[in-house]
């Protein structure tokens, strides 16, 4: 399987349709996307197809995500395809050894306790009433009067009885008999979110795509992602800078931005390797956006280092968090 770089990655985020489908995901909407298997149309997946509104789309679409590792897909059911036409409109049906027929019935066979007489269940029915069929008398309770000791199989075509009927597939495309052996089977899967590419998601559509434009209404240049140059010669990479034109035409760094997403508190390291890239670029304001929050320590180091920290899980709360930090800053000279 190939899998597609970062920024494929990231250009498949920017497709509506893909957009919906890993928000269902991101907000516990849709956990697996399942698929369901029809008869004469085949596999389907009602979730992603009211997405695409297009069946064909839905697997192309699939088709990319899995490529491009947003989505993995888990084996969830085999089919069997038509060896001759490739129809996946394929039946299992019992057929009578002597005529072919698949006019099968399943029947029953009782024993008359008391007097041994063993037959059919239909033998034992008589006018609506459970009856021996050779002494006649009438049977009440199963297992006290008469008790089932087998099965049997009845043909309908030439009315002959068979320990077991033969189980054969049956294409209703185009009437093929087949055996397992001459079958054709094609694998189907369910898919899910991979945990990477949630997160990646998360930073780059459901957070750095809005922060970037929230900069902009600011009358921030913006660029996500930034690769700025230190004053020591190397060079540092942010999530989202905001610059400021200058008289010169030269561009001010103002605002730097680092996103960090994990399951529990960030933790002091992520604070130290932003701390020493910030001191090097020298912005107006470094901000570090942690989803959902800082570790205790992380918070003192941020303190201690002066960068703005803006916490939370929500989207809605960060960027209203953001605005209000650059809301603050005063000093872009």
């Amino acid at each position: 399987m190939i899998v597609l770089s970062r920024s494929e990655r990231v250009a498949l985020y920017e497709i509506p349709e893909v957009q919906v489908l890993l928000k269902m995901f991101a907000d516990g909407s849709l956990r697996e996307l399942l698929p369901e298997i029809h008869p004469a149309l085949g596999v389907q997946y009602p979730k992603m197809d009211e997405v695409t509104g297009n069946v064909q789309k839905t697997k192309d679409l699939l088709v990319q995500l899995v490529r491009a590792g947003i989505l993995r897909a888990k084996f969830y059911e085999k089919t069997m395809i038509c060896p001759r036409c490739g129809s996946k409109n394929v039946t299992f049906r019992y057929y009578c050894a002597y005529c072919g027929s698949h006019e099968i019935e399943k029947r029953e066979l009782y024993e008359h306790i008391e007097c041994g007489t063993i037959d059919g269940d239909d033998r034992f029915m008589k006018n609506g009433k459970i009856a021996c069929p050779r002494c006649g008398k009438p049977l009440d309770k199963l297992g006290v009067d008469y008790r089932q000791v087998g099965t049997w199989f009845g043909c309908r075509g030439c009315g002959k009885r068979l320990d077991a009927p033969e189980g054969k597939h049956y294409c209703r495309q185009c009437s093929l008999r087949f055996g397992v052996k001459e079958s054709a089977m094609d694998d189907v899967y369910s898919y899910v979110l991979d945990k990477v590419a949630e997160t990646e998601f998360a930073r780059e559509t459901l957070f750095l795509g809005e922060l970037k434009k929230i900069l902009q209404e600011a009358g921030y240049e913006a660029e996500a992602p930034a690769v700025i140059w230190g004053v020591s010669g190397a060079s540092h990479n942010f999530d989202l800078v905001g610059f400021k034109t200058q008289p010169d035409g030269s561009r001010k760094t103002v605002v730097t931005l680092d996103m960090a997403i994990c399951a529990r508190a960030l933790a002091p390291e992520n604070v130290i390797s932003i701390f020493a890239k910030t001191l090097d670029v020298s912005p107006t304001k470094p901000i570090l956006i942690a989803v959902p929050a800082l570790s205790d320590t992380a918070k003192k180091l941020a303190d201690l280092y002066k960068l703005e920290v803006i916490e939370g899980e929500k989207p809605e709360e960060i960027f209203q968090e953001f605005r209000e930090a650059l809301d603050k800053i005063t000093d872009i000279s």
